[in-house]
């Protein structure tokens, strides 16, 4: 892929539009981080895969429903969330094969960035879901709360306590550091890596077909509003033409009723 200058509201509204190319301009700005954050929670192999595809077939299907640029950029994580919780509850009891050397390599001897990502792993669930989306995806504990619906200091703590399960298990391992910035030093090591080839083609194939289903839905939209228009402007003028038949018939009666026929009885004849 090309590097591309983003501005990723003008993007989010050109893809509302259906615009292909602006997909792909979004698919190349998040394609590293979606697929980090799908991989640390559940691995590289075929469920990680399956579900690196549910999460941008959703991302495509919320494009209709998005009223703004904005609102979809939100819902882009907001799919994140509720495909990997519901993966990962439904997984509960299964264990994961999570080959770590398949996501980074190295040869600096004791690779910490490596080690930190097997931690992540390990932490429960709510804990890493919000230390990934605060060091994976980059979100502000506000809008992790957005994301997520819950409060700013509800994250701040998993976020915390994450940190600090993760300077515990560093420093048990032999790590020297484990301050904070060491953590997020650590870390910035493993963010090189992006989706093999065969899983962006896996995307970027099958959208023209993604995009072709919702086509029809939309033209059904349009051809709906376009026959209610017709419907509501046909009962109008049905409206006019009933309320005007009265003068008509009267008019008819006229031309045919001889002079003074409608005029009032005297006094005498009633």
């Amino acid at each position: 892929m090309s590097k591309r200058r983003f501005d990723v509201e003008a993007l989010m509204a050109n893809f509302m539009e259906g615009d292909t190319d602006a997909f792909e301009s979004l698919y190349e700005r998040y394609r590293g981080r979606i697929y980090r954050y799908v991989v640390r929670h559940c691995g590289t192999g075929e469920q990680g895969r399956l579900l690196y595809q549910k999460f941008w077939a959703g991302f495509v299907e919320a494009r209709p429903s998005s009223p703004t640029p904005r609102h979809l950029k939100t819902s882009l994580y907001r799919i994140l969330h509720r495909q990997m919780r519901s993966f990962c509850q439904e997984r509960s009891e299964e264990t994961t094969v999570y080959p770590v050397g398949e996501l980074v390599t190295g040869d600096d001897g004791v690779q910490w960035g490596v080690l930190l990502i097997d931690l992540v792993r390990a932490l429960p669930y709510r804990q890493r879901e919000s230390f990934l989306f605060r060091y994976e995806i980059g979100l502000n504990c506000a809008a992790i709360a957005l994301v997520l619906g819950e409060s700013g200091f509800t994250i701040e703590e998993r976020i915390r306590s994450a940190e600090q399960e993760l300077a515990v298990r560093l420093a048990a391992a032999g790590c020297a550091d484990t301050t904070r910035e060491a953590l997020k030093s650590y870390y910035s090591e493993t963010r090189r890596v992006k989706p093999p080839v065969t899983w962006d083609s896996d995307i970027l194939q099958v959208l023209p077909q993604w995009l072709g289903e919702k086509a029809p839905q939309e033209e059904s939209n349009e051809a709906g509003m376009q026959t209610g228009l017709l419907v509501r402007g046909f009962n109008a003028a049905l409206r006019r033409l009933k309320s005007g038949s009265g003068a008509l018939k009267k008019g008819l009666r006229q031309s045919v009723e001889p002079a003074g026929a409608n005029m009032p009885l005297s006094a005498t004849n009633q």
